[in-house]
């Protein structure tokens, strides 16, 4: 196991899966639900953040309206920051 995926393994999902991508990229974790509900993690360089974005169904229509959008400056609180997410919106 990689050891940046390493950081995130002790995240209570709340029966989500999840899904690494690629580390600090723009596409790099995915929490998907079966009742269709999306937590997406990525990194934009030229913002030097890492956004999570909370969308209701993986479609347009979701992605258009997202739920919640949150800002991290920091890594080291980025699997915290996720854990927030997956407890408030699961």
């Amino acid at each position: 196991m990689s050891n940046w995926i390493e950081e995130y393994s002790y995240l209570d999902l709340k029966n989500g899966e999840i899904k690494f991508i690629c580390d600090d990229d723009q596409d790099m974790i995915e929490i998907r639900y079966d009742d269709g509900m999306l937590i997406d993690v990525g990194y934009v360089e030229d913002d030097r953040k890492y956004y999570i974005t909370v969308v209701k169904s993986n479609d347009e229509n979701g992605w258009q309206n997202p739920l919640e959008i949150v800002e991290v400056d920091l890594k080291e609180v980025l699997s915290a920051e996720i854990q927030k997410i997956v407890i408030k919106y699961r």
